[in-house]
């Protein structure tokens, strides 16, 4: 892997990023009202000229957009996000706080998601056509056409009813405090995202078997005699692990930016709530350094995935070579 290619990377990310940053503090600042009056409410109306005053000064909205701007990326260049407008709080302890929780619960959705869709959707492609595929495909189907919100909350109404069990009842208990404990918190959201994601990965492996089974290459494994067992796993599958490990990578960026409803709906302290706190309040500060760290966590995410791709298959390193 060139020097030259790693830095075209490196560069393609943070125009990106830049550029992420850009529209996100253009977006907040197109919003109707400020931190003020989404903190005071109707009280805001009684505020006088004066007063309110005093509050954009000390909140720093008096400035132009051009000097806020600035001002908050040179902070972040120090890595520094900013304060909270609402609590005060810096937002690197905020997101501090929230990441842990929103990467472990994406990393069990995966746990879960994964080996369950590629299961699955060998078992479908094992016999195209047939009763298995056009089962497997009906569950898969319905697993993307449930919403998040309704599976989300079809799961609570169902632990509330047979084990008087509520999510919002007690505290968040990390995995430091109580593994068994912190797994009971976090197994049934992870189920709630495992679903689209094990349909999505099914898909995904459906057809990248399918098109690996034809190939020359799986004929004359056949032919020499090995066991269905290592052709399918050894040849097929081998070869129809690149788009699947791209279908993944590409879930995985998605979950750690879009987990908000079942954060909300399973009252997880993640940066999904964080985030959706931040928007209610016009928290400035909160919603650009989540954004921000989401959308690094994408394009990371991204990188990472082309790299393993690189590792896959010698093809492309030639072609990098060569470009």
């Amino acid at each position: 892997m060139s020097v030259r290619y790693l830095a075209g990377r490196v560069a393609g990310m943070a125009g990106t990023l830049l550029g992420v940053a850009v529209v996100v503090f253009v977006v907040l600042r197109a919003l109707p009202g400020d931190t003020i009056t989404a903190k005071l409410g109707t009280q805001a109306a009684t505020l006088t000229a004066d007063q309110r005053a005093a509050l954009r000064h000390f909140y720093g909205l008096d400035a132009s957009p051009v000097t806020q701007f600035f001002r908050w990326f040179g902070g972040l260049l120090r890595g520094d996000l900013g304060v909270s407008m609402d609590t005060g709080v810096p937002v690197t302890h905020l997101i501090g706080q929230a990441l842990p929780v929103t990467v472990e619960l994406a990393v069990l959705a995966m746990v879960i998601a994964v080996p369950i869709g590629v299961l699955f959707g060998m078992l479908a492609a094992s016999r195209p056509g047939g009763a298995r595929d056009f089962s497997v495909q009906g569950v898969g189907l319905l697993g993307l056409a449930l919403p998040e919100f309704v599976v989300a909350t079809v799961t609570v109404a169902w632990l509330a009813s047979a084990f008087a069990y509520s999510p919002s009842a007690g505290t968040y208990v990390s995995l430091g405090d109580s593994f068994a404990g912190n797994l009971r918190q976090m197994l049934y959201p992870a189920l709630v995202l495992a679903v689209g994601l094990a349909a999505t990965v099914m898909r995904t492996t459906r057809s990248a078997y399918l098109e690996a089974a034809g190939s020359d290459f799986v004929r004359t494994a056949r032919g020499k005699g090995l066991t269905e067992l290592r052709v399918r796993f050894r040849h097929i599958l081998h070869n129809a692990g690149i788009p699947i490990v791209t279908m993944v990578g590409i879930q995985f960026g998605y979950l750690l930016g879009g987990t908000l409803v079942v954060e909300q709906v399973f009252a997880l302290p993640g940066l999904g709530r964080l985030l959706l706190d931040g928007i209610l309040h016009q928290d400035y500060a909160i919603v650009q350094g989540v954004t921000l760290l989401v959308a690094a966590a994408f394009v990371l995410v991204n990188f990472a995935v082309d790299i393993v791709y690189r590792l896959l298959d010698p093809r492309t390193r030639s072609e990098g070579r060569r470009a």
